[in-house]
C-alpha cells in the first residue's frame, strides 16, 4: 500500500503538536528569589565595641601586633601549609567541573575517518571501505536544564573559592595562635627560672638556719617543698614551650630545628625580666556594622552550596519535560574493488525529540531527593548564620572582659614592681634581709605571671575575633560580600 503525503505529515504533526503543548504546560525556569531562611541580623552587638575609631585600620591585621616573626610565620604556613594546598586542589577540580557542565549549552562538533578492507563472501573480491565526515550535536536547552545544571556547577565551584578563602583565614589564625602560645610560655619559663633561683636561695638559707638552730625541720621542709614545686612549674613551662614549637613547625611545614633559632627567646638574667609576649593590637573601629558577617568565607560557601543545591533541583525537575536536539553530518564515503571504485559525499541533518512517558517513578523520587538536598542546604545556612551571630558575639565579650582583667593585672603588676624595688634599696641599706627580699621578688614575680597570662588571653581573644570575622575587617570587602551574599536562588517549581 502506497502511503499518501497526508499520511506521512500525520507522524510529524502529532509530534510537532506534543512538542508545542509542553512549551506551553511547562513551567519556567522561574526568576531568582532570596532565601527565606536567612535569619534577621541584629541592629547592632550586644558587647561593647574595644574602641572607637577608624574601621580600616583593621584591614592590617597582623601588621598591627607589631611582631614581624609573626608575619614571616604566617607567610611560610600560607606557602607551605598541604591544608592550603588541599583546598587549592579543591578549588580547580570545582572550576573544571563548572567549565565542563558549561560546555553542555554549546554544540559539540566531532571529526572522524575510517578504512577497511574485507571479504564477505568467497565469491566476492576484496573491498576497500574508506570515509571521512565531521559530525555535529547541540540539544536545544528549552527547559532548562543544562543552564541549570552549568549554574550549579558555577555555585559549587564559588563555594570551593570561598573555602579556599576560609582555610587561608583559619591557617593564619592558627599560626598566630600557636606563636602567642610559644611566646607566653617562654615567657612564663623565664618567670619560673627566676622563682627557681630564689625558691633555691629561701632552700639554702633556711638550711643554713636549721645548722644553727634557729628553724625547726618543718620550716626548712617547707622550703625545700616551694623549691620543688617552683622546679616542677619550670618544667611544665618548658614542656609548652616545646609543645608550641613543633605545633607551628607542623603548620608551617618546616623541621621544629630548623625554627627553633629563629624563635629563641632572650637568655635569662636575674633579676631583669626581658622576654615578651606580642600585645594586643590597639585596633579600632567606630561602628562593627552586622553586615560584617557577608565576608565570612564559610557563610559564603554555605550560601553557595544552597544555591547549587537549588539550581541542581530545578535541573531535575526540567528532565521531566521534552528535550529537543539538532544533529548534523557531513564527509565523503567511498567504496574500491578490484579494479572499481564508487563514491560521493554523504550528509544528514535533523532533529531528535526525546519525550518521557513512564519510568515507574524513577523521575519523581530523583525530583524528591533533590528537593530535600535543597531544603537540608537552606537549613544548613541558616544554622551556619545564626551561629555566626553568636560566635561575633563570644568573641567581642572576651575581648572586652580580657581587656579590663589585663588593665587590672597590670595595675597589680606594677604595685608589687615598686614593692619589689623597695625591698631591693632596704636590702642594700641593711634595713632588710636577703630572705624577705627573695620573698618580695617571688611575690612580684607572681604577679607579673598573671599580667603576663592575662595579656596572653587579650591577645588570643583578638585571634579568635579575627577568626570568627572572616579574616579582620574591611569596611569595602564588607560593602561588596554584602552585595554578593544578596544574590538570589532560582525556585523550585
Amino acid at each position: 500500500m502506497t502511503m499518501t503525503p497526508r499520511r506521512l505529515l500525520a507522524p510529524s504533526a502529532i509530534a510537532l503538536a506534543v512538542l508545542l503543548s509542553a512549551c506551553a504546560s511547562a513551567p519556567p525556569a522561574g526568576p531568582p528569589q532570596a532565601v527565606a531562611a536567612t535569619p534577621q541580623l541584629p541592629a547592632a552587638w550586644l558587647a561593647p565595641l574595644p574602641h572607637q575609631g577608624s574601621p580600616a585600620e583593621l584591614a592590617r591585621w597582623w601588621q598591627r601586633f607589631d611582631d614581624p616573626v609573626l608575619v614571616a610565620l604566617i607567610d611560610q604556613a600560607q606557602a607551605a601549609s598541604p591544608t592550603l594546598q588541599a583546598a587549592t586542589a579543591r578549588l580547580a577540580q570545582a572550576r573544571a567541573e563548572a567549565r565542563q557542565a558549561s560546555a553542555g549549552l554549546l554544540p559539540q562538533v566531532q571529526a572522524g575517518a575510517q578504512a577497511t578492507r574485507a571479504q564477505q563472501a568467497p565469491d566476492f573480491k576484496p573491498a576497500t571501505t574508506s570515509g571521512a565526515q565531521f559530525s555535529a550535536s547541540w540539544e536545544l536547552d528549552l527547559f532548562g536544564r543544562a543552564r541549570a545544571n552549568g549554574a550549579a556547577a558555577q555555585a559549587q565551584a564559588d563555594a570551593a573559592q570561598a573555602q579556599w578563602h576560609e582555610a587561608r583565614v583559619s591557617l593564619a589564625a592558627d599560626v598566630a595562635s600557636a606563636y602567642l602560645a610559644l611566646r607566653h610560655a617562654q615567657a612564663q619559663e623565664e618567670i619560673a627560672e627566676l622563682d627557681v633561683q630564689a625558691a633555691e636561695g629561701l632552700a639554702q638559707w633556711g638550711q643554713l638556719r636549721r645548722q644553727r638552730g634557729l628553724d625547726s625541720a618543718s620550716d626548712v621542709a617547707l622550703l625545700n617543698t616551694q623549691r620543688a614545686a617552683a622546679v616542677a612549674v619550670r618544667a611544665d613551662q618548658r614542656a609548652q614551650t616545646a609543645i608550641a614549637l613543633q605545633t607551628l613547625a607542623l603548620l608551617t611545614a618546616k623541621p621544629a630545628a630548623e625554627l627553633a633559632p629563629q624563635l629563641a627567646p632572650t637568655a635569662v638574667q636575674a633579676p631583669r625580666l626581658q622576654r615578651r609576649i606580642p600585645a594586643a593590637p590597639p585596633f579600632a573601629w567606630s561602628a562593627l556594622p552586622p553586615q560584617t558577617l557577608a565576608q565570612r568565607p564559610d557563610l559564603a560557601a554555605a550560601h553557595q552550596q544552597w544555591l547549587a543545591a537549588a539550581y541542581s533541583e530545578q535541573g531535575v525537575r526540567a528532565e521531566a519535560w521534552p528535550q529537543l536536539s539538532l544533529t548534523g553530518l557531513i564527509g565523503n564515503a567511498r567504496l574500491g574493488w578490484g579494479s572499481g571504485s564508487t563514491g560521493g559525499a554523504v550528509w544528514s541533518i535533523g532533529p531528535s525529540l526525546s519525550l518521557p512517558l513512564f519510568d515507574g517513578g524513577l523521575r519523581q523520587g530523583q525530583r524528591d531527593a533533590a528537593q530535600a538536598r535543597t531544603a537540608q542546604a537552606a537549613a544548613a545556612f541558616e544554622a551556619r548564620w545564626r551561629g555566626a551571630v553568636a560566635e561575633v558575639e563570644e568573641a567581642l565579650q572576651l575581648v572586652a572582659s580580657a581587656g579590663e582583667r589585663q588593665r587590672e593585672a597590670d595595675t597589680s603588676q606594677r604595685e608589687w614592681e615598686r614593692i619589689a624595688a623597695d625591698a631591693t634599696r632596704l636590702a642594700q641599706a641593711g634595713v632588710q634581709s636577703g630572705p624577705q627580699r627573695a620573698s618580695t621578688f617571688r611575690n612580684a614575680l607572681s604577679a607579673y605571671s598573671a599580667a603576663v597570662a592575662i595579656r596572653h588571653e587579650h591577645a588570643q581573644a583578638w585571634v579568635r575575633l579575627y577568626r570568627v570575622l572572616g579574616g579582620g575587617f574591611d569596611a569595602n570587602s564588607a560593602a561588596s560580600a554584602t552585595t554578593a551574599s544578596a544574590q538570589t536562588a532560582p525556585t523550585s517549581n
